[in-house]
């Protein structure tokens, strides 16, 4: 079988100050082939960017003759009818990576006995799955897609983390991921998830507090304690 290109994007790649080059970015779709841009944003909505809204996108993607589409069921909020929460201590290593502060007004810590979204069984939701199989009716109708969330930065968002790890468990054997990037010299290049996953390697394996730790070996007590997450990563 002829092997497929899926590419992700984050439309901050192409900010320019206080706006986004959206022209630019459309045109750089274009130069991948790009026929459909997927957004999947959970709300296709920016306050500080709002030539990024879901109607400008439309208005511009008919310019360029690629379809847009908004696909909240690959976003990463969970709706409370949805079983895809932990507490968030079953999520993280509080001994190694902290929980983090919540962006909310207030700044308050998250605790540790507060439901977030796990994405370990996201991975699993039966809304999701249908977002996913939706994305393969359309390379059975020989579109390219493009998912689009804001991230410059791949390793940063849920299209690494979420969607793209169960493309590729999925689809592999004939759809390779490629990441929208650009490298230092500021040109516009891809990334493949193999190196995504070999960066992110170096960045978890480096930190002091994980050297201490050996992470990655099973003992008497149990598996390896990396297995809590997703991969080896």
């Amino acid at each position: 079988m002829e092997r497929r290109k899926l590419y992700t994007l984050g439309y901050t790649l192409f900010q320019n100050g206080a706006v986004i080059e959206i022209e630019k970015m459309f045109k750089t779709l274009k130069e991948f082939n790009v026929t459909h841009l997927i957004d999947v944003r959970s709300m296709p909505y920016s306050k500080q960017y709002p030539q990024c809204n879901a109607d400008n996108l439309k208005v511009a993607s008919k310019h360029f003759s690629i379809s847009y589409g908004h696909m909240p069921e690959l976003g990463a909020k969970a709706s409370p009818m949805q079983e895809v929460f932990s507490k968030a201590s079953d999520i993280f290593f509080e001994s190694i990576f902290p929980i983090s502060k919540s962006n909310r007004p207030e700044d308050t810590e998250l605790c540790a006995d507060e439901e977030i979204v796990d994405f370990q069984k996201f991975r699993n939701d039966e809304f999701f799955l249908d977002g996913i199989k939706r994305l393969e009716k359309a390379y059975d109708n020989n579109c390219t897609l493009a998912l689009m969330c804001s991230e410059k930065s791949p390793i940063d968002c849920h299209r690494y983390f979420l969607i793209s790890k169960v493309i590729e468990q999925k689809y592999g054997d004939w759809l390779d991921i490629e990441h929208i990037i650009k490298n230092q010299n500021g040109i516009i290049e891809t990334v493949s998830n193999a190196n995504l996953n070999k960066q992110l390697s170096e960045i978890i394996l480096n930190k002091s507090e994980i050297k201490k730790l050996d992470i990655l070996s099973s003992s008497i007590f149990g598996a390896a304690k990396i297995d809590n997450y997703f991969g080896r990563n």
